[in-house]
């Protein structure tokens, strides 16, 4: 047994440092691709235009035409990567938007609304999420009685910040989620299921907020308190590693390279990205991590440049606090790997992960393999040929259709 566990430890750092190379070139690939994609549709679409414009089509037809025909593109995407259809069925009620917007910007909003639309799910998850905005609101309060200027901006800039997040994003994202598809439906998926979990929005709100919360009220101790530093980085870390794992598991669950290798046959590979999705969860989570961090720390440098509040320190305390960050982040991936937090993926116990080897070589295939089947089905429907096939062909028939509605007009 022993034995054992000392090949699945062998097996998951090989899987760990296989992912942590392949993160960044799969993402590279894949951007790419999309933006050569939407290159060819872009040229493609003002080719298709222009045919129609000189067939002599209303502006506003030319326009409605054109865009249908761009979202083709989102129904090839639907076709390959889609893992799931996830398409959502929407509760929230069409009107009220900007009141809705209002009412979250307010302090105890949250709550409000879920009393007023008789909605009990995560009403504690809610009332700690609008207990830190809360917080904020009243650590600036008392920093503008000091005449703290620099934290007085911090503080409302936190608060709006985050209320707009929550507020106009969440009210946005229901507005359109039945009605977007392709890359950009999938990304604002994720966004919305990501910030519909009241439970996580809440953790990473207090986290993402402990600068403003722990920092201010000590001001100018902030510096002087040993360690003070280095724990508000740990639970920022904490946060941005909650928020990460949250939006790469929504992710995941809408795109899969997994589909569209199964379509086209190739089952080995088709397995090696379903290992690769699962070991590059840690590496996402560490990039999203040290992103955010640094990120940040560039922004303290800016601020260090303008205001006298903030002590200029050191280059490697910059380093160290990013290394606290990452820490935040992998000890909650501790936490969700035992299903805390975060309820454990379902599909994670199909495969054998204790004893299966992410290839390298098979995923970065895989990969080539779906994104060239991919760009090679955009091209052949938005090449310069076809563009120009098409407009013709539906120019004719939008042309015959109002000479056949102007004579029915004439006759009646």
């Amino acid at each position: 047994m022993g034995y054992m566990d000392r090949d699945s430890i062998n097996v998951g750092i090989h899987n760990f440092f296989v992912s942590l190379a392949l993160v960044p070139m799969i993402i590279c690939k894949f951007i790419i691709t999309w933006l050569s994609a939407n290159s060819t549709v872009n040229k493609a679409s003002e080719i298709f235009s222009e045919k129609m414009l000189e067939m002599g089509l209303p502006e506003d037809s030319i326009k409605t035409l054109a865009r249908e025909y761009a979202s083709v593109k989102d129904y090839i995407f639907e076709g390959f990567l889609k893992r799931k259809d996830k398409i959502k069925k929407s509760n929230a009620r069409r009107t009220g938007g900007v009141q809705n917007i209002l009412i979250k910007i307010l302090p105890g909003g949250q709550v409000f609304l879920r009393k007023k639309n008789s909605d009990a799910k995560d009403v504690t998850s809610a009332i700690s999420l609008d207990a830190t905005k809360t917080i904020i609101l009243l650590v600036g309060v008392a920093r503008a009685l000091k005449r703290d200027i620099y934290w007085v901006a911090v503080c409302f800039t936190s608060y709006f910040l985050y209320s707009l997040l929550f507020g106009f994003a969440s009210e946005l994202i229901t507005k359109h989620q039945d009605t977007s598809k392709g890359l950009l439906g999938s990304i604002i998926s994720t966004i919305d299921d990501a910030l519909s979990d009241t439970k996580v929005i809440a953790i990473v709100s207090l986290a993402l907020s402990s600068h403003a919360i722990l920092g201010a009220p000590f001001v100018p101790l902030y510096h002087l308190i040993p360690g003070l530093d280095f724990v508000e980085h740990y639970i920022s870390g904490f946060g941005i590693g909650l928020f990460a794992v949250k939006a790469y598991r929504a992710f995941a669950s809408y795109i899969s390279y997994g589909k569209a290798l199964t379509i086209l046959g190739s089952v080995k590979l088709s397995h090696q990205i379903s290992l690769f999705e699962m070991s590059a969860e840690l590496p996402f989570l560490c990039y999203s991590s040290i992103f955010v961090g640094s990120v940040w720390e560039g922004l303290e440098e800016i601020a260090e440049k303008f205001t006298p509040r903030v002590v200029n320190v050191f280059f490697w305390n910059g380093v160290v606090d990013i290394l606290v960050g990452l820490l935040g982040a992998l000890t909650v991936y501790m936490l969700v790997r035992h299903s805390f937090i975060i309820k454990k993926q379902e599909n994670c116990s199909t495969l054998n992960e204790k004893k299966a080897k992410v290839d390298p070589q098979d995923v970065m295939r895989a990969s080539d393999r779906v994104l060239t089947h991919m760009k090679g089905a955009i091209c052949s429907v938005y090449s310069e040929s076809t563009a120009e096939k098409i407009s013709k062909a539906v120019g004719t028939y939008q042309l015959n259709h109002q000479k056949g509605a102007n004579t029915e007009a004439r006759a009646i």
